[in-house]
């Protein structure tokens, strides 16, 4: 399986109904946004979050590359389990295409590490 490493760093934050789409989001280059009756689940590179929304930083994402079937099955376990294993925390993210797998900053070289170790090729 290949990933591959974006560059931006990324916030994960928390909004509460009701509000319309944050319209300041638009400006983010990648954004993934969930809205559920009690909150409003986004993550986006930390630089289109403005001033005096908290979020929670410094989380960084790598995209699952390649050609993927839309209902191939297991990716989302096989991007997961090794950082599981490893006792890392992730967020993932599932688009129509792809899958992204978000994790701290403070444990990027790790992950890398051992998605390599598994088997994974990994961009940078």
């Amino acid at each position: 399986m290949h990933l591959r490493l974006l560059p931006e760093l990324f916030g994960v934050m928390k909004l509460l109904p009701p509000q319309t789409f944050p319209p300041w989001l638009n400006q983010a280059p990648i954004f993934f946004l969930a809205r559920t009756e009690d909150e409003y689940s986004i993550m986006c590179p930390q630089h289109s979050i403005p001033d005096g929304i908290p979020y929670a930083g410094n989380y960084r994402c790598l995209r699952v590359d390649g050609d993927l079937a839309f209902d191939e099955i297991g990716v989302v376990a096989r991007v997961s389990k090794p950082l599981a294993d490893a006792g890392l925390s992730l967020f993932v993210v599932s688009t129509h295409d792809r899958d992204y797998v978000l994790v701290r900053q403070a444990d990027l070289e790790t992950a890398l590490a051992i998605y390599r170790a598994a088997g994974f090729m990994v961009e940078q």
